[in-house]
């Protein structure tokens, strides 16, 4: 369903695998013009609820509210056959100069990770996930992700990153989403006063049990 105003919204979210229950009704919310982050614990669930958000897998209940989604999930994901320029023909962009007559099988893994995120970048005009979108780049490369992520959000879109890196979140991010026990819990930057997000703070809210006072 469309979210109001473009929002993506989740609500009483829950999913299992078998006996293990990864999400015990996640409620959170996302805007259109701010950069939102989910951070928590490996197998908190964090890919799960991004491919939930994004209808590639389906809940075991619970409604999810968004605009059009477009969902990446790292280089690992992408064809490796024939070259850059193949692969962005195939979704319809137009060729690229840098890498575009590289063959997919020959870049290494951030340059590969960097034709999956520019490919993600200019598709649709919707909501944006990208799952750890700062694995296997290189500083520079860093820097101009953080660019776009905020380029992107300005625009009107929704962006949202899960990511394990405090330091970058704690950079970009206008709203961080915990993921702790199946469920989250929320923090913006107005909450949070002046000083906004740090890595030592971030890290305290990942670390719990704080993150659920």
């Amino acid at each position: 369903m469309s979210g109001e105003d473009g929002r993506l919204m989740l609500q009483g979210v829950t999913k299992a695998y078998g006996e293990v229950i990864v999400l015990r009704g996640v409620d959170s919310e996302f805007h259109p013009g701010r950069i939102g982050a989910l951070v928590g614990p490996n197998g908190a669930g964090k890919t799960t609820l991004m491919r939930i958000a994004a209808g590639l897998q389906r809940a075991d209940s619970g409604t999810i509210h968004s605009s059009e989604v477009v969902y990446y999930g790292g280089f690992d994901t992408l064809p490796v056959g024939g070259a850059v320029n193949r692969f962005r023909r195939t979704l319809g962009l137009e060729p690229m100069a840098e890498l575009g007559g590289r063959r997919m099988s020959r870049l290494s893994r951030g340059q590969l990770h960097r034709v999956g995120l520019d490919a993600s970048f200019e598709l649709g005009r919707g909501t944006l996930l990208l799952d750890e979108p700062w694995s296997s780049l290189e500083p520079d490369a860093r820097e101009d992700l953080n660019s776009r992520l905020v380029e992107t959000a300005r625009s009107g879109r929704v962006v949202v990153v899960s990511s394990h890196d405090l330091d970058e979140v704690a950079r970009v991010a206008d709203d961080v989403a915990f993921l702790r026990d199946g469920r989250a819990v929320s923090r913006s930057r107005e909450e949070l006063g002046p000083g906004g997000f740090d890595r030592s703070l971030l890290l305290d809210l990942f670390r719990g049990p704080r993150a659920a006072q």
